[in-house]
């Protein structure tokens, strides 16, 4: 028999639209759960009177909204607000609570570049890569030539979300300009990767070949490409793809079995450009 979670407050009618997070709230449970899987990136943004007077209104929780006015007439911190609410609810262990408290605390130590940095990072993990890449862009022509480490970061994100875009050849130079910054590895293995899925095999061997600084590089890209594979052959896209192969490998030719096997192609390449159309 699992366990009840009893409601706090009511069920919103109208939600809250959570700009940050592009998400629309219908009840402080899952105020809570933002706040507690989004921590990292919680700042003062989060402390608005919409908000509280949403959850005053909508949710029906005055006494939460009082202290949470409060917070705000008199200038409080961001980890005095999210630990107000958490502990009102009580939806979480406390040790839960401090963890997401400590985390709130740790931001607002970041510079106003390295929270827009956190951001765009937050698109890119959902894979709105177009989206992030505009916000790198302006983000990197207003952070000081001086701080070549963060610059590095927003170069190397920009070739992520490029590559995620099938941009290689436009994520190779990222990569490499990351690189040159701050000489990260993990930057040049990719721009090594982004070289290799853009060119020919002879030419991306003869380029390693007049490299040799890179080689060490080169190997152990090939180890991961290697374990790519391995997990590809094991995945469900190339069970589909197998059993898409056996098909146009036993049509007959007629026309039922052609039938069969481009609605089949069609769906899947249906499926594959709907995933791109979401990532740009």
């Amino acid at each position: 028999m699992s366990d009840i979670i009893m409601g706090t407050g009511n069920y919103a009618v109208k939600p809250y639209y959570m700009e940050k997070f592009y998400v629309n709230l219908y009840s402080v449970e899952e105020l809570c759960y933002l706040l507690v899987e989004k921590a990292e990136l919680l700042d003062q943004d989060v402390m608005q009177r919409d908000l509280v007077q949403w959850l005053d209104e909508q949710c029906g929780l005055n006494q939460l909204a009082h202290a949470l006015y409060s917070l705000l007439n008199q200038n409080g911190s961001t980890v005095a607000f999210v630990g107000t609410i958490l502990e009102y609810v009580n939806l979480y262990p406390a040790k839960v609570v401090a963890q997401t408290e400590q985390t709130v605390k740790g931001n607002e130590g970041l510079n106003p570049y390295e929270r827009r940095k956190a951001k765009a990072d937050y698109m890119l993990q959902g894979r709105k890569y177009f989206m992030a890449l505009r916000q790198y862009h302006r983000l990197l022509a207003q952070v000081p030539e001086s701080d070549q480490i963060l610059r590095a970061k927003i170069l190397h994100n920009m070739g992520v979300a490029c590559a995620g875009m099938f941009m290689f050849r436009q994520a190779q130079e990222w990569f490499l300009q990351a690189y040159m910054l701050d000489r990260e590895e993990e930057s040049l293995i990719l721009y090594l990767a982004s070289m290799r899925m853009s060119c020919e095999d002879n030419e991306y061997v003869t380029f390693i070949g007049e490299h040799p600084q890179y080689h060490d590089a080169s190997l152990k890209l090939e180890r991961r490409m290697e374990q790519a594979a391995g997990k590809f052959e094991a995945s469900e896209e190339n069970r589909m793809l197998f059993t898409l192969h056996v098909l146009k490998e036993e049509s007959s030719g007629t026309a039922g079995d052609d039938l069969q096997y481009c609605r089949e192609i069609r769906k899947l390449t249906e499926g594959l450009k709907e995933q791109y159309r979401e990532y740009v």
